[in-house]
């Protein structure tokens, strides 16, 4: 019975993600896109909070956890259709931004833990190993996502979907567009 109920949660989550992220991309025209990447900023810390300490079990002996299931999924569909909405310059926008700001926090997190830190409360610490772990999993899902979502969109796009071999030559792509973004234009191979 609590597997059922496990699977009807996950589903009412799914659907709610979708409906408000989904109304907030197609809002996208009246208040802009930020307001659809602030919102994708911020799932991406309780995806990974809660990767990290919650699972359920589902039917058939699957456990799972409702960040990794429902948000990190819900994550790359939601880019995908920002993808066949705008292009791929767009898509790149929140990746970047949550790659340089989960940076951020795994150094601002190793900054903090030289402070000396006061305990308002007895027993009730600040847990710096906790931290590490969230900024470490922040980091990781991030560049999991960046190449999910370059291997997407190099998948779908018209040079490499139509083509059997086209699946192999992704990589090439996936290595191509990463070092394009980052500058390094002087590969003369690099046809992406």
């Amino acid at each position: 019975m609590a597997e059922l109920k496990n699977v009807l949660l996950l589903s009412a989550d799914a659907v709610l993600y979708f409906v408000v992220l989904a109304s907030l991309l197609r809002a996208r025209t009246r208040i802009g896109l930020g307001a659809f990447f602030c919102a994708l900023g911020v799932m991406h810390f309780l995806e990974t909070y809660l990767a990290s300490i919650l699972y359920v079990s589902l039917p058939f002996g699957i456990v799972t956890s409702p960040g990794s299931t429902v948000l990190f999924t819900g994550k790359l569909m939601m880019l995908l259709l920002l993808y066949i909405r705008e292009d791929a310059v767009v898509v790149r926008q929140p990746i970047y931004g949550l790659l340089f700001g989960n940076v951020l926090l795994f150094a601002l997190a190793y900054l903090m833990r030289h402070h000396t830190p006061v305990s308002l409360k007895p027993g009730r610490g600040a847990d710096f190993a906790f931290l590490n772990e969230m900024g470490a999993l922040m980091v990781w899902g991030t560049a999991i996502l960046f190449f999910d979502c370059i291997i997407m969109i190099c998948s779908t796009s018209d040079r490499v979907a139509g083509s059997a071999i086209g699946y192999f030559r992704v990589w090439h792509y996936v290595v191509c567009w990463c070092l394009r973004s980052i500058r390094w234009r002087s590969l003369p191979a690099c046809t992406c």
